[in-house]
């Protein structure tokens, strides 16, 4: 009887349907340490149950490497494309909010945004817009775990958040697979949803996600041991920790306002909260989507306008840092900007263009005149009255003809 209420509960399980309660949670204490080693303990290797026969599973060790870590380098390169204001402003807020109902744990907001990045690219993966009410178009899903390169995951939410029936898929900017989403679920921006795919939502839950598997993210072991527990892989905790210090470091936010929530306590995570948050791809890590619309950290700025310096208008971005300087960090305020760049010389006139040849205009029709009258018949033999006329007698002259000569 007992092993059989053990298989259903097991069925049920792999079913995702009615998942059974965790264990109570305890956090860790602010001043704790790691454990000896870095093993997450945040694994359920149960959702893996019922993978076909050669499929990779959901284990507890995560996954090793013999790559060295990200160079400067790759980090700059990732960051170079700087962060969409409505993201970074979904990370800061996400942070101050911890910062009032978990002290203890010490989250920076840059942490947010080195998973943010190779996630999702900031919600921007495969071309998609992140817009201003922090969704994207389209809406990012992250490709199936069917247990051939990324660990199985059968379908757990009848494809109500991945839109797969057979598989789990990570969803969202940050990427949650749909059980851990359930577990963390929070409404940030108040608008009364739970949204795993509006960057609000998705940022706060990673952030207390983090948080509950961290303890302290002040300490380096609590960072590992948080991201590590995120997606169980030594390279994936490298490429983010490295990115959170260069956005920490690099993109000045001091000056910028905060728009959001950023007080009130959270609701504790429920069900299969140890579960990995994202234990798939970082499909973000390789996304080259340029940087579009408002952004602040970006490499370069735009180029100046041909006219001359435009007035100088409050804007929310923070001026990059230029390649090779030191960075400016994040308690300091942003350096000045740039002199304007003085206008660009006139463009040389285009040459005159070369007369065309005149033509003569064509010629004229000439008129044909009436044919003149045939000339009166020449007569040799006059006659008075008869071949010619005498002029001034009384006979009356008979036209056509000359003149009688004169006697």
């Amino acid at each position: 009887m007992l092993a059989a209420a053990l298989l259903v509960g097991l069925a049920g399980v792999v079913a995702g349907v009615a998942q059974p309660a965790e264990p109570e949670l305890t956090e860790q204490a602010a001043d704790s340490e790691s454990e000896p080693d870095e093993r997450p303990v945040f694994s359920i290797p149960a959702l893996s149950a019922g993978a076909p026969p050669g499929a990779r599973t959901l284990g507890i060790d995560p996954a090793r490497t013999n790559q060295q870590p990200p160079s400067p380098e790759a980090i700059s390169g990732l960051a170079a494309n700087g962060i969409p204001t409505v993201a970074l402003n979904a990370y800061r807020v996400a942070a101050a909010r911890m910062a009032d109902a978990k002290p203890q744990c010490g989250i920076d907001w840059s942490l947010l945004a080195g998973i943010g990045r190779v996630e999702s690219n900031h919600g921007r993966f495969g071309g998609a817009t992140l817009q201003s009410d922090g969704t994207s178009m389209p809406e990012i899903r992250g490709p199936a775990l069917d247990g051939g390169k990324f660990a199985y995951i059968g379908d757990s939410d009848d494809g109500r958040f991945d839109r797969d029936t057979t598989y789990d898929r990570a969803v969202g900017p940050m990427q949650f697979i749909p059980t851990t989403w359930r577990s963390y679920a929070i409404d940030a921006d108040g608008n009364g949803s739970t949204d795993p795919f509006d960057i609000d939502d998705a940022a706060l839950g990673a952030a207390n996600y983090l948080c509950v598997a961290g303890g302290n993210l002040r300490t380096e072991p609590g960072l590992r041991r948080a991201v590590l527990a995120y997606n169980h892989s030594d390279e994936y905790v490298a490429q983010v920790l490295s990115l959170a210090r260069a956005y920490a470091t690099g993109v000045p936010v001091d000056n910028l306002p905060l728009d959001g929530i950023t007080s009130g306590a959270v609701p504790p995570p429920s069900g299969f909260y140890r579960a990995p948050a994202s234990p798939g791809p970082a499909i973000g890590a390789g996304d080259t989507t340029p940087a579009s619309g408002d952004t602040v950290g970006q490499s370069s700025p735009p180029p100046p306008p041909p006219a001359g310096p435009a007035p100088r208008e409050e804007s929310r971005s923070a001026p990059p840092t230029e390649e090779g300087a030191p960075p400016e960090s994040a308690g300091r305020p942003a350096p000045p900007p740039p002199p304007p760049a003085s206008p660009p010389p006139p463009a040389p006139a285009p040459p005159a263009p070369l007369p065309l040849p005149q033509l003569p205009p064509p010629p004229l029709p000439v008129p044909q005149l009436p044919p003149p009258p045939p000339p009166p018949p020449v007569v040799t033999n006059l006659v008075e009255g008869v071949s010619c006329n005498v002029v001034g007698n009384l006979v009356p002259d008979l036209p056509l003809l000359p003149e009688c000569p004169r006697r």
